[in-house]
């Protein structure tokens, strides 16, 4: 019995390290996913801008070639 009661303390205390482990690993992959999506945002602001900056950019090349008239 006193054997059993042993296992059972020892099990016990795995467990409850284990389960502190765990809370630190996931905080600590929470930061890291939080790092990612930060990044995400910062290169999806990035895009969009440099796209609108192309589609403007192509915008005055058509305004500019309609009103000096295409050459003969």
């Amino acid at each position: 019995m006193d054997q059993e009661k042993s296992r059972l303390d020892e099990l016990e205390t795995e467990t409850k390290t284990h389960i502190v482990q765990c809370e630190e690993r996931w905080k600590t992959n929470f930061n890291r996913m939080d790092n990612i999506d930060e990044n995400l945002e910062r290169i999806e602001a990035r895009t969009i801008a440099f796209g609108a900056g192309i589609i403007i950019f192509l915008a005055g090349l058509v305004v500019t070639i309609l009103t000096t008239g295409a050459p003969p």
